[in-house]
């Protein structure tokens, strides 16, 4: 059975169902199984009797991403069963720096071979959360934000910045909609420009810094961050190389790593659960996030 499914794809389900004594039940047995989307929805698939204590199920087109949970139980005679689970649905358009095949490649091991896809998966995913962390998001996602007013200059969390949707200003009562006015094209007293390398948007009246109205967390900022899909080869190459790292670290524990501890950012005195290895770092670090960016 599958830890990880798509949005839409079906789960399947199955248990062995044992007696008292631990041998397979058999006779007559009154077996349920109850599945728990992430919306707390409950829902009774229909079960099948496979033979010797083992029953089947399939959840069909889990279309809610998330935690899956699922029980099974069994009464009768002798019989007092009850097991249960979980599996993770991950949803449509998820970012992944790496494809499986790759990782496969990176780590020398037969792409034919499919009995560790699944754990090859979650590692994937984990570095790609890692990577958007430190070099910010790579296809394009949306935000809203915050800000404190006061100052003419604001810094967004999230860089690099594809566009600017809105900046709204909040004054008492007023709300006062900003438009992008770059310098040499300024019209009135309420424009702002963007500098989307630096994500940092700054207050524009008639083409002069004006600071944003004071307040706390009067203005509104909504815009869009990514690189539109495409992934430099230093930060494809450092998801590889951490996700080898984790590999290593879970499924070869006690092994020699490639390059030595101090290559791996192991040095003596350095806990080797440290996640995310000097290496990567490095390789990160032309498209690191600023720092004070958070």
């Amino acid at each position: 059975m599958a830890l990880l499914y798509f949005t839409g794809q079906d789960i399947g389900l199955t248990t062995s169902v044992v007696d008292d004594t631990g041998a397979p039940a058999t006779g007559t047995l009154t077996v349920n199984l109850d599945v728990t989307d992430p919306t707390g929805t409950v829902t009774h698939p229909a079960l099948v009797n496979a033979g010797g204590g083992r029953y089947t199920a399939v959840v069909p087109s889990a279309g809610v991403p998330g935690v899956w949970l699922y029980r099974w139980t069994a009464t009768g005679p002798g019989v007092g069963y009850a097991t249960e689970g979980q599996v993770t649905v991950r949803p449509l358009g998820v970012e992944q720096l790496v494809d499986l095949a790759s990782v496969k490649a990176h780590l020398n091991l037969n792409p034919a071979d499919t009995r560790q896809d699944d754990e090859l998966q979650g590692f994937v995913l984990a570095a790609s959360e890692l990577a958007r962390d430190v070099v910010g998001p790579l296809l394009p996602e949306q935000h809203t934000e915050w800000h404190n007013g006061g100052s003419p200059t604001l810094t967004l969390d999230w860089l690099p910045v594809a566009s600017v949707l809105s900046v709204t200003e909040y004054v008492s009562a007023s709300t006062w909609l900003l438009t992008n006015q770059p310098l040499g094209t300024s019209t009135d007293a309420y424009g702002y420009t963007i500098d989307p390398d630096r994500g940092q948007i700054t207050r524009r009246a008639t083409g002069g810094a004006v600071p944003f109205p004071s307040g706390v967390k009067n203005i509104k900022i909504v815009y869009t961050a990514g690189r539109s899909g495409q992934v430099p080869y230093t930060v494809r190459l450092g998801a590889l190389e951490l996700i080898r790292h984790l590999w290593q670290l879970t499924q070869q524990g006690g092994r020699p790593r490639f390059g030595g501890t101090t290559l791996d950012g192991d040095s003596t005195g350095v806990p080797t659960g440290f996640a995310l290895p000097t290496r990567v770092l490095e390789l990160w670090a032309p498209y690191r996030r600023p720092p004070g960016v958070v």
